[in-house]
């Protein structure tokens, strides 16, 4: 009889620790960061040759060339957009994936070709070569001018096939997509999160407490161990609240619960946060100007800048940091906060970031590879139109973003490649007294880098 209730408990203890938490499933909806029309521009004389890209217009038209008489009377056009595809966390599964949007045509089947893409920056070599070389292709149908596909994306070992998707549509007879703020295209994306187990709850009871250790303690050897009892510990006290993003005080992010995160005496962002979407500050060297000198010392990022020290990026040390350099600009969280006024800058020793743009703002201007580039930060003085310039002021082919937001959540507002001679830049976008705007510069191409100043103005709508 004993050897039978020892089997038994075991055999459930065992149960208890096999069983695979189910998924709960969430939505997420992806903008694109860029759109546009690839075309043929029939006043050249050729009504089917794709010469020609326009950008972010508020309804794409699509449709093939027309002649008349021997006479070019419309040129082909296609649509296509872009897609940054986002991070998910740890666990999940794509459970489907769709491509959603309206257009004027009715009821009718549109030509379907996607395109993975390491770069998100989105013009007329991107959408040429998206049409021209797709990774794959397929068929959007539609009724009542609604559509809706099936994506089939490549999501293996939790992650995608590149880091952004380029999908491009065309019929052959004309109809315009509906591209305006609240009506363009989206991805609709479905995935499997899997419910979080809370972590020391042998029992099963959403509380983590002597009752769980006790059990921990009855099936010593046989389903449990030392990790088992240090999980126990580091979660004692815990409700099973739902995991968030956690801080940690060594720079970095963990999922966790707010026990866990306790326990390492990080900040918790709360249920249901994830490490994507948390600003969470690294930890790295920090040079912080002095009376006779500038000192080093590791700090968290957002401590760094508090101070006003110069942070030199995630996982750096002071060993091999050169405070000796007065700024340090090289990357989005190291930006260097400027105002209105003039501010000198060199980007010979930058490296190349690898965050998104696209011309698609400024087409025409001929925006570069964003070579070599620094990065700054503004507050807006004013509401009103917000000039950024290195018009006849550097000594490379310079080319300006501006993004509005945070590094973790930013979006491009206006770029500028070539408006004043030299190849320099200025641009003009409006902007909102208080809020946070981020300033790129770099140059067109990989030999372009150098000094020059940074000459920004605001001025109040009247």
């Amino acid at each position: 009889m004993l050897y039978q209730i020892t089997f038994v408990i075991t055999s459930f203890l065992f149960l208890i620790t096999s069983t695979t938490a189910q998924a709960a499933e969430k939505v997420i909806l992806i903008d694109p960061i860029a759109s546009g029309r690839l075309y043929a521009n029939y006043t050249h004389g050729d009504c089917c040759d794709l010469d020609s890209f326009t950008s972010n217009e508020s309804m794409i038209p699509v449709g093939p060339c027309e002649t008349m008489g021997g006479y070019c009377m419309s040129g082909t056009k296609i649509a296509s957009w872009m897609f940054a595809m986002p991070t998910l966390d740890p666990g999940s599964t794509l459970l489907s994936a769709s491509f959603e949007g309206r257009h004027t045509g009715g009821s009718t089947t549109c030509s379907l070709r996607g395109k993975w893409s390491s770069n998100g920056s989105h013009g007329y070599n991107s959408a040429q070569q998206g049409w021209s070389y797709p990774s794959f292709t397929g068929s959007a149908g539609s009724s009542g001018g609604y559509f809706s596909t099936p994506l089939s994306l490549g999501f293996n070992g939790g992650t995608w096939t590149d880091e952004y998707l380029l999908l491009s549509l065309y019929r052959g007879t004309y109809l315009q997509f509906y591209n305006g703020s609240t009506t363009q295209p989206i991805i609709r994306l479905v995935v499997g999160i899997p419910d979080a187990e809370c972590q020391g709850d042998v029992n099963d009871d959403s509380l983590v407490d002597i009752a769980d250790l006790l059990m921990v303690i009855e099936g010593w050897s046989f389903n449990y161990n030392m990790d088992d009892l240090l999980t126990v510990l580091e979660h004692w006290g815990s409700e099973c609240t739902e995991p968030g993003a956690c801080c940690l005080p060594i720079g970095g992010c963990e999922w966790t619960d707010i026990a866990g995160c306790k326990s390492v005496k990080g900040s918790w962002n709360g249920p249901g946060t994830y490490c994507s979407m948390a600003d969470c500050p690294d930890l790295g060297a920090c040079c912080i100007p002095g009376v006779n000198e500038v000192a080093c010392e590791v700090l968290l990022s957002d401590v760094c800048k508090s101070i006003g020290g110069s942070f030199r990026g995630a996982d750096t040390d002071c060993e091999t940091t050169d405070c000796s350099i007065a700024e340090y600009n090289d990357e989005c969280v190291d930006a260097t906060p400027v105002t209105n006024g003039t501010t000198a800058f060199s980007t010979l020793d930058a490296t190349v970031s690898s965050d998104v743009y696209s011309d698609a703002l400024c087409p025409n201007t001929y925006l570069g590879i964003m070579n070599a580039d620094v990065w700054f930060s503004y507050e807006a003085t004013c509401t009103g139109m917000l000039s950024v310039s290195t018009c006849d002021v550097a000594t490379f082919d310079t080319d300006i973003v501006v993004y509005d937001g945070t590094c973790s959540q930013k979006k491009q507002i206006a770029c500028n490649g070539d408006t004043c001679t030299g190849f320099t830049s200025y641009l003009e976008t409006s902007v909102t007294q208080g809020e946070s705007y981020l300033i790129r510069v770099g140059g067109w191409d990989g030999n372009s880098a150098g000094t020059g100043s940074l000459i920004i103005e605001c001025v109040s709508e009247r």
